[in-house]
């Protein structure tokens, strides 16, 4: 074992401390240490939190396999795939076409969304270097 994994909160080691389940970085003896070191750690901890669901929501997509809706192989080519930037899904254009007289998005049922609201989407996808909204 590490001697370096000790509680936050009373500083003692020991195999059964239990991790912060949000930031994942701090360990805890139980209960009452955590609670009693909470106020010293709720900012940081949130702070932590919030990368976790930034690097989750824009990790490089994953490769192209199946269009969700007809699970026929996606096309190479990159412009017969239409990408929905309310969810960050794709599909491909067959199966687009099939749902455009809807007002909805095929994935999360969210209204479609208007150009300025896909463009803001898009570039905070860009400057978080996510290849998938390259195009």
């Amino acid at each position: 074992m590490d001697d370096n994994i000790s509680c936050a909160a009373c500083g003692k080691g020991g195999d059964g401390l239990k991790t912060c389940t949000a930031c994942k970085m701090v360990k805890y003896c139980n209960a009452t240490c955590q609670k009693e070191h909470r106020p010293n750690h709720k900012k940081g901890c949130k702070r932590r939190a919030a990368e976790f669901f930034d690097e989750a929501l824009f990790k490089q997509p994953p490769p192209k396999e199946d269009c969700p809706i007809c699970f026929l192989p996606m096309p190479v080519n990159s412009q017969t795939v239409y990408y929905h930037a309310c969810c960050g899904k794709s599909a491909c254009d067959g199966c687009t076409y099939a749902w455009y007289p809807n007002d909805n998005c095929p994935f999360c049922r969210e209204p479609l969304s208007t150009g300025d609201e896909e463009m803001e989407r898009l570039n905070a996808r860009v400057n978080a270097n996510d290849a998938g909204a390259f195009r």
